[in-house]
């Protein structure tokens, strides 16, 4: 196949990714506290791809393809990444860091990614779908570890708001002029993770 034909066949995944983003966006915007379970979906849909790659043979080429379009699906989970970092982390320096290592770590990634690829793999590049595998695993106990996490201190903040010591309108009132000090989410009592 041609330079161009590889082009036509890489347009249903463009699509995938662009449709993705688009349904999560949606998703996300009509569905508070769904961006970890968008995220979670998304990165197993990618889960499911990879395994196909891996798994099915070479001579099942259309089915290798729609599984590579499948991983397409990262594109959103990455995009929700970026969303979960900018609305959860409070304090001007600590999201600048945070932000600065998730973009180290992109780009590390993006470093070691395309070095998967051997070329006496060709054109199969187990390796390669191996690590994908790997990575996306590793991507959604992350996601589900720190689901878990937000999860666990909102429940825990709010049984301390139910105890009656503060109204929700002190509570928001303190978390308002916390926000305003550049106090962090772990020291802001009145700040809730959005999930």
């Amino acid at each position: 196949m041609d330079t161009l034909g590889t082009q036509y066949l890489q347009i249903p995944g463009g699509a995938v990714q662009f449709l993705s983003l688009l349904a999560g966006g949606f998703i996300c915007t009509h569905y508070p506290n769904s961006r970890c379970l968008t995220m979670t979906v998304a990165n197993t849909i990618c889960i499911i791809g990879a395994g196909l790659l891996v798994g099915l043979p070479a001579s099942n080429k259309w089915g290798r393809l729609v599984a590579l379009w499948m991983c397409y699906f990262q594109g959103l989970g990455f995009s929700m990444s970026l969303t979960i970092v900018s609305s959860n982390i409070a304090g001007y320096t600590k999201k600048q860091l945070t932000g600065a290592a998730l973009f180290t770590g992109y780009c590390v990634g993006n470093i070691i990614g395309p070095q998967t690829f051997k070329t006496s793999e060709a054109p199969r590049y187990r390796s390669a779908y191996i690590a994908m595998l790997i990575g996306y695993c590793i991507k959604l106990v992350m996601v589900l570890v720190l689901f878990a996490y937000m999860w666990s201190v909102n429940k825990k903040r709010d049984r301390e708001l139910a105890s009656g010591v503060r109204s929700r309108e002190e509570e928001e009132r303190d978390a308002v002029e916390a926000g305003m000090h550049d106090v962090t989410e772990l020291d802001n009592k009145g700040f809730r993770y959005i999930l």
